[in-house]
């Protein structure tokens, strides 16, 4: 069973229509306990930074989150839920500037971005082109669907899975380990996203 990790934000219905059109038992859910059981766990996410780690904590489920890291289990970040993974973002910056700023989950090093004033519309909202894939859940050269303002920047760019160019060149995915996440959303690009969530539902079955 996949956990859809539900902390009151994101697009936590497509992702589960999407898994249940291929197939795959998932539940949306708010019980920790549920979410430390489950195979595999999907963190969605779609809004504000600092109003979901907030609402994570609440909950509690920051912390399920970093032990199901940690057990080694499945873990996909979606869209926000990529960022929530990072040490914590300039979507923030006031907080950031402080001793003690509002951080992410900081299970992959790195920080969340503002695009540069570079001419184009931000957020950007629409297809781009994955480049320079090395991710074991991506196909190079897929179109995905993006919708955000602020972008990825791991410390180790080995992390990297792939790029995304708008404006500038910048991390639309990462991997490590057991640990991955994309900028784009895997449950509104089609083929190649429904291809993307069946590998890692896959991951979740070994």
């Amino acid at each position: 069973m996949i956990a859809i990790i539900d902390y009151g934000m994101g697009n936590l219905g497509s992702v589960k229509k999407a898994f249940d059109h291929l197939k795959y038992d998932s539940v949306i859910t708010s019980d920790p306990a549920i979410i430390k059981a489950a195979s595999g766990v999907v963190l969605p996410g779609v809004g504000a930074f600092g109003a979901a780690v907030e609402n994570l904590q609440v909950k509690k489920l920051d912390v399920a989150v970093r032990e199901v890291a940690e057990a080694g289990k499945p873990l996909l970040g979606i869209c926000l839920g990529m960022q929530l993974l990072m040490d914590g973002s300039d979507e923030c910056r006031d907080l950031w500037a402080n001793e003690d700023p509002l951080p992410g989950l900081g299970i992959i090093p790195g920080r969340v971005k503002r695009f540069p004033d570079s001419g184009l519309k931000v957020p950007q909202i629409g297809w781009n082109k994955l480049e320079d894939v090395t991710g074991s859940l991506l196909s190079e050269g897929d179109y995905v669907y993006l919708v955000h303002s602020y972008y990825c920047d791991p410390v180790d760019k080995s992390d990297a899975a792939a790029y995304v160019t708008y404006g500038i060149k910048y991390c639309a995915a990462f991997e490590r380990g057991n640990i991955f996440a994309t900028q784009f959303h895997p449950e509104k690009s089609g083929e190649a996203g429904l291809q993307i969530l069946s590998k890692f539902a896959r991951r979740t079955a070994r």
